[in-house]
């Protein structure tokens, strides 16, 4: 198929470099890459909840596999651009999935974050125009060591941004230590792209909670985590703190915005404004 000419852009599309692989199949505790003879791709695990299931595939061949599958969808750029070929998508930002650089020990992260930034810097070199990419950030190293990092990342060609998880440093994103880190974004212009992953206690969701798989937690904790997240930064005061970046007039709530969304369709925008109320609550019938 012939690139796409329409101006669809992705960035929600994560991609692991070879050494971060390396490194999660070091690993004896999660986050960690495991093979299992039941299952074709090695397994990428995550979860707390999926420590018990972990354990028993490692004993019972049988036994389900527990996580997701770490295809070559992850790491082959050729794939990526194959898949945005074939759904119409113009330019991708990849980045890191999560847990990202959070669980490395302040020691080693620094350096681990510049191997993998121009990792994907030189991926990204690959298909200049269509491919960049959010970096990621050595959030249990020093302050100085994340500055530097934002520094460095600042200046290679095809970053347009930093993932960053809601843990922060560890004690979430209204911690005032990570205002200077927010200062040198916003002076950067590298904008933030928040994901969770720490999502809920597990107690939330109940003892059979693995049997499920990550319906639960990620569905549904992962927006919940993220809600809480922002909404702590800003009763922090934090975007107070940093300069105005603008903002998406679509998640405005005002009737203009709703208007310009839904140009040229009056129902559409009446249906937004009151009508589906109005019908759902039968607002209008007779008392």
């Amino acid at each position: 198929m012939a690139s796409p000419t329409s101006g669809i852009v992705d960035i929600h599309t994560h991609m692991y470099p070879p050494s971060y692989v390396e490194i999660m199949e070091s690993r004896t505790t999660i986050p960690i890459v495991r093979k299992f003879p039941q299952a074709s791709d090695p397994r990428l695990i995550l979860l707390e909840e999926e420590v018990k299931s972990l354990e028993d595939a490692l004993k019972d061949p049988q036994a389900k596999v527990p996580g997701r599958p770490l295809t070559t969808h992850y790491s082959s750029v050729q794939q990526k651009i194959h898949f945005m070929d074939t759904h119409g998508i113009q330019k991708s930002v990849v980045s890191l999935a999560n847990p990202w650089l959070d669980f490395l020990d302040a020691s080693e992260s620094p350096a681990i974050a510049k191997k993998i930034n121009e990792e994907f810097s030189d991926l990204c070199g690959q298909y200049p125009r269509r491919l960049f990419f959010f970096a990621a950030l050595p959030l249990t190293a020093s302050l100085e060591d994340i500055l530097g990092s934002v520094e460095h990342v600042r200046g290679l060609k095809y970053c347009r941004g930093v993932i960053l998880g809601t843990s922060g440093l560890g004690k979430g994103l209204d911690d005032p230590r990570l205002l200077p880190v927010y200062k040198a974004l916003a002076e950067s212009k590298l904008p933030i792209f928040l994901h969770p992953h720490y999502g809920l206690p597990s107690e939330v969701w109940g003892d059979r909670a693995g049997e499920y798989g990550h319906v639960l937690p990620l569905a549904l904790g992962f927006p919940m985590e993220t809600t809480i997240a922002v909404t702590r930064m800003f009763l922090a005061g934090v975007f107070d703190e940093t300069d105005e970046q603008g903002e998406w007039e679509s998640v405005t709530w005002n009737t203009a915005a709703i208007k310009k969304a839904t140009e040229g369709k009056s129902a559409e925008t009446e249906a937004i404004l009151g009508g589906n109320a109005t019908r759902v609550l039968r607002l209008d019938e007779e008392f």
